[in-house]
């Protein structure tokens, strides 16, 4: 661990000698997930004595949520768990919170399928529809996400504190409350008490002293606040903005190295490369190439506050912003720059407005002035910006963009050492064979226990026979399923012996339907005879005469053979049937039935269990819940531990532009 502190000190070192004065960026959307855990880097800056000016900002440009279900209820917020049902589509990342554990992972359809579950069958079994079955089979553990039901389109920027105080509180309380119930440590889980009633009062006290302000303002608030948690007396004064500030456009900013890239989308000599490099770089992803959004489109959207958000257009004669009430401003000549563009939208709104480049192209906007600071799977775009800024440098076009620094922690492995004493959520307990245990001895089993249930996935995947699937439930739990497991044998056995009859049965079937075949056959033989006998006789003899009435009559003698096997095979399915609906034949197979299905109701769980462990705990490894460390840990001690094994890595944003050895890509 050592050797991983003085590589991520050094690579610090050599950022700061390559970019002497580049403010580091941490931009996050909620400050109730990992955004706060970047304060890892000021202890790292520290450490190695650089100069690390560090901005803190509030991504409040983007949709507060979006569902495309719709609700039933009056509620104007809601908080709702993430599954493949109901909320499949559900994306909140600017009101989520977990509980200590929890992640947005959840299983999936397929994931369940995959491993031989008959999901229709349980669910009929259930007496519910397959739709509520899911909800509750594939839910995330230990995750919410708040959802403004008033509107789909609604701008983080613009929602006032007075109308999401109340959505704030019961996230907070169900996020706070259940991880605080969790720990069995009492003197910690007083102390984690505190902080929780410390961090609602002040979230709390900020929406009711500033009702007409926006989520903006508490979530700048709470940011240095939730630092201060984690860096306590060592927390240095942050400077706190937000993408509504940074992406101020208008025509005393237009010239920013922040808008060069519009820029490049705007000039006649580089727009058409531009508009291929992004569609280039979007290709194969869910989001839509430049023209799906229409002619003249451009991968920036515009934030008219209190109009609304929308795609940006810009044509030969017109500026068009796709919002909900779409909006066309008519110009005089074509818009072919920035500045041109900032002082046409000044003139038709009367202020600034704020210009957001979509996903790939907002990293590159702000990466043109800072070094952006990403957690471990944060920001899956990271690639396919770097993906455009080498298509546009391939062409010629300049693209002057920082590195984005990555923060790789270990959370988990970082928690042996700390005492305290956890409930483990329920879907855990089988996996780790307790329902409760300290977090040293987590720390120290979690890898193992993830690698168990990855091979058990694939063993449960692999298993087809319901005899197979009980002898090793036999094996995991003898004292739960040995009877059941006999009592299946016992019933197989008996309809085996009782199929005797259904046998003799078959066995005729299989007769009928050899003759039946050998019928048909000779018929289509003797039909083709025939036929070559009529067409060769040119002088019809008696012989010849005598001939055609033999074939006919073998033909009517098959043809009377055929009618009588299909009446005796129509006889011998229902004598089939019958057998089957034998009360006492179809008594035994509901019993062996529902055996089978409470041993695939076991299966689900055990997959299920297994998914929110295998896949649910490494994403929450990278990505933790920053006050989860405070919370279980008043001391300090995981924190300090989280940040003496966190690895540090560069991702440039334009390939070959790394010097130094040290700045590197993770593989």
């Amino acid at each position: 661990m050592e050797d991983n502190a003085s590589r991520a000190l050094q690579t610090l070192r050599n950022l700061r000698q390559q970019y002497a004065s580049t403010p580091f960026l941490a931009l996050g959307q909620t400050v109730w997930w990992d955004e706060p855990m970047k304060a890892v880097l000021t202890v790292l800056l520290r450490r190695a004595g650089v100069n690390g000016a560090f901005v803190l900002g509030v991504h409040d440009t983007d949709y507060f949520a979006k569902l495309h279900t719709r609700l039933p209820g009056e509620a104007r917020f809601s908080l709702l768990p993430h599954n493949d049902g109901t909320t499949r589509d559900l994306w909140s990342a600017a009101g989520e919170i977990a509980q200590l554990f929890g992640s947005e992972c959840f299983p999936t359809r397929h994931d369940l399928t995959r491993s031989g579950t008959p999901l229709r069958a349980l669910a009929a079994h259930a007496g519910v529809d397959l739709q509520e079955f899911l909800n509750q089979h594939t839910a995330a553990w230990g995750w919410r996400g708040l959802v403004y039901t008033g509107s789909r389109d609604t701008v983080v920027c613009e929602l006032k504190l007075s109308d999401i105080l109340p959505g704030i509180r019961s996230m907070l309380e169900y996020g706070f409350n259940n991880t605080v119930a969790a720990i069995e440590t009492r003197d910690v889980a007083r102390q984690a008490q505190l902080y929780a009633n410390d961090l609602m009062e002040s979230a709390c006290e900020c929406c009711t002293k500033q009702p007409e302000a926006t989520l903006t303002t508490l979530y700048r608030h709470m940011y240095p606040r939730m630092f201060r948690l984690l860096l306590g007396d060592e927390c240095p004064e942050y400077q706190v903005t937000s993408t509504s500030e940074l992406l101020r456009f208008g025509p005393d900013t237009a010239g920013l190295p922040r808008f060069r890239l519009l820029d490049v989308f705007l000039r006649p000599d580089t727009r058409a490369i531009a508009e291929e490099a992004y569609n280039d770089a979007v290709a194969g992803s869910e989001m839509y190439a430049l023209p799906k959004f229409g002619l003249g489109a451009l991968p920036f959207d515009l934030v008219v506050p209190g109009i609304g958000r929308g795609t940006l257009r810009v044509t030969l004669r017109a500026v068009h912003i796709e919002m909900p009430e779409p909006r066309r401003i008519r110009t005089v000549r074509p818009v072919q720059d920035a500045k041109t563009l900032a002082a046409v939208l000044r003139e038709h709104f009367g202020r600034d407005v704020i210009l957001v480049g979509k996903a790939v192209t907002l990293i590159s906007m702000l990466a043109s002035e800072f070094i952006f600071v990403f957690n471990e799977e944060g920001s899956a775009y990271v690639t396919r910006t770097r993906h455009m800024n080498d298509f546009l440098q391939s062409h010629g076009v300049r693209v002057a963009v920082h590195p984005v620094l990555r923060l790789h922690y270990r959370t988990w492995d970082s928690a042996a050492g700390v005492a305290t004493e956890v409930r483990l959520p329920e879907p855990m307990r089988g996996p780790f064979a307790a329902s409760s245990m300290s977090m040293d001895r987590f720390g120290r089993v979690w890898r193992q226990v993830v690698e168990d249930q990855k091979r058990l996935l694939d063993s449960l995947a692999a298993v087809r026979s319901p005899r197979r699937l009980l002898e090793i439930f036999c094996e995991r739990s003898p004292g739960q399923w040995r009877c059941p497991a006999r009592r299946h044998s016992d019933l197989t056995q008996r309809l085996v012996a009782l199929a005797e009859e259904w046998g003799k049965l078959q066995a005729v079937a299989r007769r009928l339907y050899a003759e039946l075949r050998e019928a048909r056959l000779e018929i289509a033989r003797i039909e083709k005879e025939r036929g070559q006998h009529f067409r060769s006789v040119a002088e019809w003899t008696p012989e010849h005469i005598a001939r055609r009435e033999a074939l006919g009559a073998e033909l009517a003698r098959l043809h009377e053979r055929r009618r009588v096997v299909q009446q005796q095979l129509r006889t011998n399915q229902l004598q089939r049937v019958a057998w089957g609906r034998q009360p006492d034949i179809q008594q035994l197979r509901a019993e062996r039935r529902k055996i089978q299905l409470e041993a695939e109701q076991a299966r689900l769980e055990l997959v299920r269990d297994a998914l929110l462990t295998a896949r649910g705990l490494p994403h929450a490894d990278h990505r933790p819940s920053a006050w989860w460390l405070p919370f279980v840990d008043p001391s300090g001690g995981w924190f300090r531990r989280v940040v003496d094994t966190a690895e540090v890595y560069v991702q440039p944003l334009v390939s070959g532009e790394v010097s130094d050895g040290s700045h590197v890509e993770a593989p």
